[in-house]
């Protein structure tokens, strides 16, 4: 007969790993669990916020790029066009810089990555949507985003601003 007392024990002790393997498991999202990716297109990242600059002095632009088209000759299509642009932004009175990305898409190329990725949402800030590709259409908007987020007036390095 076993005494009552490792019956117990052994309980306990059950119980414990039990409650240790929820825990454990609900920090832990495996990758079947993350959120479904079509709610969620966009998100800056390195973003820091807009009451994190010491000033509210001019921003300067260093530096823009998309992540796969050439900024010059753009899309194949104009009219069907989906990149993420990155704008590296200086703070002149703290030297601080960093970075800001902005997804800009067409209706037709939102559209179609919706419907290749099964996405019945998309929802974001950090989205310009142009009705074609325009280099200057899209420097504008992003700029002016930046503007209102940082409440600073933007501008090129070495350069006025862009604002006609």
């Amino acid at each position: 007969m076993i005494p009552a007392n490792t019956v117990w024990f052994a309980v306990a002790v059950i119980i414990v790993v039990y409650v240790i393997a929820r825990w454990v498991r609900s920090q832990t999202v495996t990758e079947d669990e993350q959120p479904d990716p079509g709610h969620f297109l966009v998100r800056s990242r390195g973003t820091p916020a807009p009451e994190s600059l010491r000033t509210r002095g001019a921003l300067s632009v260093s530096r823009y790029y998309f992540r796969e088209t050439d900024l010059e000759t753009g899309p194949a299509d104009p009219a069907d066009f989906y990149d993420e642009l990155f704008i590296e932004l200086r703070e002149a009175d703290s030297g601080q810089t960093w970075q800001n990305s902005i997804h800009v898409a067409t209706p037709r190329a939102l559209d179609r990555v919706m419907a290749e990725e099964n996405w019945d949402s998309v929802i974001g800030t950090e989205l310009l949507i142009v009705r074609r590709y325009d280099r200057e259409t899209i420097l504008h908007g992003a700029l002016n985003h930046l503007e209102e987020l940082y409440e600073a007036q933007v501008k090129f390095m070495g350069e006025g601003s862009i604002r006609s």
